[in-house]
């Protein structure tokens, strides 16, 4: 019979890396499949560094951010405004 080993207080608690990835899944048609290949291969770079600096990029970009809501908003409470602090987007 193994030995239950009892946590103290510091181990129940775990750390959270302030670096940790997120994994997002995105199904895209062959179109935009193929092109986000190519660019990949011209940058020297997976598919998924490439599309995360893309999604990292349209999420700091005011424009993007508009275009996206005005486009697709369904909800004007929900929408974000865009605000920025020393360079960066928050919102």
């Amino acid at each position: 019979m193994r030995k239950m080993k009892k946590e103290s207080a510091a181990e129940a608690e775990r750390k959270v890396r302030s670096d940790k990835k997120i994994r997002v899944n995105a199904s895209l048609d062959q179109e935009t499949h193929h092109q986000l290949k190519k660019l990949a291969i011209s940058c020297d770079m997976t598919k998924t560094m490439l599309a995360a600096i893309i999604i990292e990029a349209a999420v700091q970009n005011e424009g993007f951010i508009d275009w996206l809501q005005t486009r697709y908003n369904k909800y004007d409470e929900y929408r974000v405004i865009p605000i920025k602090i020393e360079g960066k987007l928050h919102y």
